[in-house]
């Protein structure tokens, strides 16, 4: 199919980073990747993924002052003694359970 034709848009300087970073480990361009939405849209009938806003958390926890700082403490502790994970696997467990 020829490419004729040239779609201008403006976003977010920072999304499109990360949507970049995304698709670059995809092998995919941001031009290659709204191309391909845009085919899906009409096979779809409208957009090929629901629009849904992520539901509420289910409670919210406050802690006072001195809990936080207790907690903090408890944080500062594990860390001297070791008891620490690396950056990188916790971002790819959140990756893995969030689907960033």
């Amino acid at each position: 199919m020829v490419k004729n034709d040239t779609l201008h848009i403006r976003v977010n300087e920072d999304v499109k980073a990360r949507a970049e970073e995304t698709l670059s480990m995809l092998g995919i361009s941001i031009s290659e990747a709204v191309n391909m939405l845009l085919h899906q849209i009409p096979i779809a009938g409208g957009l090929p993924f629901d629009l849904r806003i992520p539901p509420a958390p289910q409670s919210v926890t406050f802690h006072s002052k001195k809990e936080l700082h207790d907690m903090l403490d408890v944080g500062m502790k594990q860390i001297q003694e070791g008891r620490v994970t690396d950056a990188n696997v916790v971002m790819e467990r959140i990756r893995g359970k969030y689907g960033f």
